[in-house]
């Protein structure tokens, strides 16, 4: 965090130097500028430790040792040094492509000190990538945890809502540092051809990255529900065929009794069955996701609207 006022700092010094400001003049862009730098740290902070709660939460149903879920959680949350090393010089290059394009477009204020905002876009952009990377492997292995278990337990979905839930934060963070937060802040870096598709592909990213390491135990829940509403229809049809018998042609009409109490007992239980969710999320965890991503467009959108008819 002391990097959001220092570099705020730096730049005002060498701003008040160069004449760019008068002495003791504050200006916003210069003063806000280490927020890409903060904003990536604690993403980052997010994506090591919030894996692990998430891992931590779905550890009652994983069948392994203590020692085997060690390795487990050692491959989730550390990011290999090859593959890592080579998104971040990825991410350096990047990054100054981007700087280099925002300088076109941005108040020459911006660049007083260009050094340093050049260095904030390659190191902002290269952690970005690299904790992207880092991402992309925790999904995987996300996928391959919800595989391990052999038996499903629909009427405890607890433990898996952790991963969920960690998806979903961190893609309404990663939407707030890349998309909602610069509009914000630097509304002219958009102008920027570079800059604007990268925000653009963000949305459905957020989205891919949510749904796709949880679409395969939706599908195993529901064939476990279908399985479970097999059996229940099984027993219905067992017991509607002993009514019959008993009250049509024995006549054993307290038998018909009882069998239908058990009849209403079966019935409460493919009901219970059929409503159970197969979605390894809270049903407020996806609306808030959509809500953070779409309810900001939407805002754009009116006033852009309300804006044109004031105009005309």
């Amino acid at each position: 965090m002391l990097l959001f006022p220092l570099v705020g700092l730096a730049q005002h010094l060498v701003a008040w130097r160069k004449g760019a400001l008068a002495p003791g003049q504050f200006n916003f862009d210069l003063g806000t500028a280490g927020y890409w730098l903060v904003g990536i740290l604690l993403i980052g902070i997010y994506v090591l430790k919030g894996a692990a709660q998430a891992l931590d939460e779905y550890r009652p149903l994983l069948n392994v040792t203590e020692d085997e879920y060690a390795r487990l959680k050692y491959r989730f949350v550390t990011i290999p040094n090859g593959p890592g090393a080579l998104f971040f010089l990825m991410g350096l290059a990047l990054g100054a492509l981007s700087g280099f394009s925002d300088m076109a477009v941005a108040p020459a204020i911006d660049y007083a000190f260009p050094q340093l905002r050049i260095g904030i876009w390659m190191l902002g952009t290269a952690l970005t990538l690299l904790f992207a990377y880092q991402v992309i492997r925790q999904l995987q292995q996300i996928r391959a945890f919800y595989a391990m278990p052999e038996h499903l337990d629909l009427f405890n979905l607890r433990p898996r809502y952790g991963f969920s839930r960690y998806a979903a934060v961190l893609g309404i963070m990663i939407f707030f540092y890349e998309a909602l937060l610069p509009w914000i802040l630097d509304p002219t870096a958009f102008e920027s051809q570079v800059v604007y598709t990268e925000s653009i592909a963000l949305t459905p990213l957020i989205l891919l990255m949510f749904y796709l390491p949880l679409s395969g135990v939706h599908r195993r829940l529901v064939s476990e529900r279908e399985r479970l509403l097999a059996g229940a229809n099984a027993r219905i049809a067992t017991i509607l065929e002993r009514i019959h018998p008993a009250a049509f042609e024995q006549r054993e009409y307290e038998d018909v009794a009882r069998m239908r109490a058990v009849y209403s007992t079966l019935k409460e239980e493919k009901e219970t069955v059929q409503g159970l969710r197969t979605w390894p999320w809270r049903p407020g965890t996806l609306t808030g996701l959509l809500s953070a991503l779409f309810l900001p467009v939407i805002l754009v959108l009116v006033r852009e609207i309300i804006s044109m008819f004031l105009g005309s």
